[in-house]
C-alpha cells in the first residue's frame, strides 16, 4: 500500500510530571516512521522535567503546549482541537505504542472504509511483579455488554474522526479515570462498527504513580456514573456490585495466592449466580472492576 492510500493518524499525548516515561512514548510513536503521523502533546504544567523532555523532540511534534488544566480528559479535548488527522486516539506519557503498531492501524481502516473504530491487544505490565503480565486481546462478546467492563486496552483502540464530532467535548471532562470506557460506550451507542485486531499494538505500564493504581475507589464511582447515564435499571446491577462484590475484589486483588482464592472464587460464583435471573449470566460475570490500590 502506498503512503498516499494511508489515512493521517493524530496522536494526542496527555501529560503531567510524566518525566520519568514520556520520552518512551514519544520514541515509540516517532520509531513508527509512519508517514502520516501528526503527534500532539498537552502538558498540564509539569513541574519535573517533561518539558526539556518535550523540547528535544519538538521537530516531531507537530503542535506542544504546557500550561495548567483542568485534568486529563480536558487535555485531551485540547489535543483533539487541534488534531487534523482522519484516525485519532491519545496515548498516555507511560504508555507505548509497540512496531508497527500503526501501519497496522492505518492499513485497516483504508482497507476497510466501512469501519469506524480498531482495536487490537494491549500486553499490560504489572511493575511491582505482584500479577503477571496481562495479553489484553479485544472482545466483541465485552463490546456487546459495555459499560459493564472494558473490552480492550485504550492505547490500542483508534478511531475515526467523524464519531468524535458528533459531541462537544468528545471525551466527557467529569470523568478523570474512566473516560475511555465512557467514549466507547458513545461510540456503542451511536452504533459505531468495530473491527478487532489480535496483534498486539501497545504496551501499558501499571506503577506506583501512574492514575490507574493511584485512582483506588475513585475509579468505581465514575464507573458507577457512566453505567446509569447508559444502562435504564429500576435498581441498577452496581448497586449490587458495590455492596456484594467490589469489597472482597478489593481484598482480592492485594491477597493474590490461592488460599485467598479458595474463598473468594466460590463466593463471587454464588452472587454470580443469584443476580443472573435478573440481570443476565454475561453481564455478573464481566462486571469486575477491581481497582489497582
Amino acid at each position: 500500500m502506498q503512503p498516499g492510500d494511508l489515512p493521517t493518524i493524530s496522536i494526542v499525548v496527555p501529560n503531567y510530571n510524566g518525566g520519568a516515561t514520556i520520552e518512551a512514548t514519544l520514541k515509540s510513536l516517532i520509531d513508527q516512521q509512519y508517514p502520516k503521523l501528526e503527534i500532539l502533546v498537552v502538558d498540564g504544567g509539569s513541574k519535573d522535567n517533561s518539558v526539556e523532555i518535550i523540547r528535544k523532540y519538538e521537530d516531531k511534534i507537530a503542535w506542544w503546549v504546557s500550561e495548567k488544566d483542568r485534568g486529563q480528559s480536558h487535555a485531551i479535548n485540547k489535543g483533539f482541537a487541534r488534531a487534523k488527522g482522519e484516525v485519532l486516539n491519545w496515548l498516555c506519557s507511560d504508555d507505548v505504542l509497540l512496531p508497527g503498531a500503526l501501519r497496522t492501524v492505518g492499513e485497516t481502516f483504508a482497507d476497510e472504509p466501512d469501519i469506524d473504530v480498531v482495536a487490537g491487544t494491549t500486553i499490560e505490565h504489572h511493575a511491582t511483579g505482584k500479577w503477571p503480565d496481562r495479553i489484553w486481546k479485544p472482545s466483541q462478546e465485552l463490546i456487546d455488554i459495555l459499560p459493564i467492563t472494558a473490552p480492550f486496552g485504550q492505547p490500542s483502540c483508534f478511531y475515526r474522526r467523524h464519531l468524535v464530532e458528533r459531541r462537544t467535548p468528545p471525551v466527557d471532562e467529569t470523568n478523570h479515570y474512566s473516560m475511555d470506557l465512557e467514549l466507547w460506550t458513545y461510540f456503542k451507542s451511536v452504533r459505531a462498527t468495530w473491527k478487532l485486531i489480535e496483534m498486539p499494538l501497545s504496551w501499558a505500564l501499571h506503577w506506583e504513580q501512574n492514575k490507574t493504581t493511584t485512582g483506588g475507589v475513585k475509579i468505581t464511582y465514575e464507573l458507577e456514573e457512566i453505567y446509569k447515564t447508559y444502562v435504564k435499571e429500576k435498581i441498577p446491577l452496581t448497586y449490587w456490585h458495590r455492596i456484594l462484590r467490589y469489597p472482597l475484589e478489593r481484598v482480592r486483588h492485594n491477597h493474590p495466592g490461592l488460599l485467598f482464592g479458595l474463598l473468594y472464587f466460590p463466593y463471587q460464583c454464588a452472587i454470580i449466580a443469584l443476580l443472573s435471573p435478573f440481570y443476565g449470566f454475561k453481564r455478573c460475570r464481566w462486571m469486575n472492576w477491581v481497582v489497582f490500590s
